[in-house]
């Protein structure tokens, strides 16, 4: 038989669902595309947060809804900048909120988000600014041919990095274990990650990466640790709020100076 495992298809033509029949069928009265079109609005970031946090009032707008199953996810403008939007768990629905995105004209994606801590010779205070992801997920084989890493933007991250820099925030730049299976984050599985380079595991960058490179977008993503996956046990930092709010306000203060310079 030539068969192969449906994973690792790779069909190479367009999706039926497309930016074409995408754009026919939105309601447009819930959206004002000529309102980033006129401001040349074309970057994105993404944050996780089950509750709005209070610094964002009288900052943004709400601009989309993004529906997938029983959950919405909002997307606001924020200052007539750039978009803002509160990302679902998991590459599926994280990978179509960014279709859905780069369909109505976003070309820059940046993430902030937490992730759990599986090498733990680093520093839990530190960030990790991602270069590569370990694609233990499905959606990037839906985009990319097989491979064990896919890379996040060398411009996007390099252009995170020198901000970085210049903050009170001390970070590495380190590869990260994406997976869709947290209760499957076994022992020997962890092993394995740490060898091959990755300092944590969540459940969305390959998937991004993936997509990204496939549309030609650019993607750069910088995370937390906000739990502890180890040998013996699994540990929730409970402490992470104020952590996750900073990280929030640092992203924002990047975005604001990296759409001012895109405009020129």
């Amino acid at each position: 038989m030539n068969d192969i495992y449906p994973i690792i298809e790779n069909f190479d033509d367009e999706g039926i669902i497309n930016k074409k029949n995408y754009i026919q069928n939105i309601n447009k009265e819930d959206l004002n595309i000529d309102l980033i079109k006129n401001k040349n609005i074309d970057s994105v970031l993404f944050i996780f947060d089950n509750e709005f946090p209070e610094f964002l009032n009288n900052h943004t707008k709400e601009f989309y809804v993004f529906k997938n199953g029983s959950n919405i996810n909002k997307v606001y403008l924020y200052e007539d900048k750039f978009l803002l939007a509160f990302s679902p768990l998991g590459g599926p629905a994280a990978g179509g909120l960014m279709e859905e995105l780069g369909f109505l004209g976003m070309k820059n994606f940046f993430a902030c988000g937490s992730a759990g801590q599986i090498d733990h010779s680093i520093d839990s205070k530190k960030f990790v600014l991602v270069d590569k992801a370990i694609r233990d997920e499905g959606t990037s084989y839906h985009y990319l041919k097989p491979s064990i890493y896919v890379e996040s933007d060398n411009e996007l991250t390099n252009a995170l990095a020198s901000f970085l820099d210049k903050s009170d925030f001390d970070y590495i730049k380190s590869a990260t274990w994406t997976t869709d299976a947290f209760f499957r984050e076994t022992p020997k599985a962890v092993n394995q990650r740490i060898k091959q380079g990755a300092v944590c595991v969540e459940m969305e960058c390959a998937s991004w990466c993936a997509i990204a490179k496939f549309r030609k977008y650019k993607f750069a993503q910088l995370l937390y640790f906000s739990d502890a996956v180890k040998q013996e046990a699994w540990q929730w930092n409970i402490d992470k709020k104020e952590l996750k709010n900073n990280i929030i306000k640092l992203m924002i203060n990047f975005m604001l100076n990296f759409t001012k310079q895109s405009a020129f």
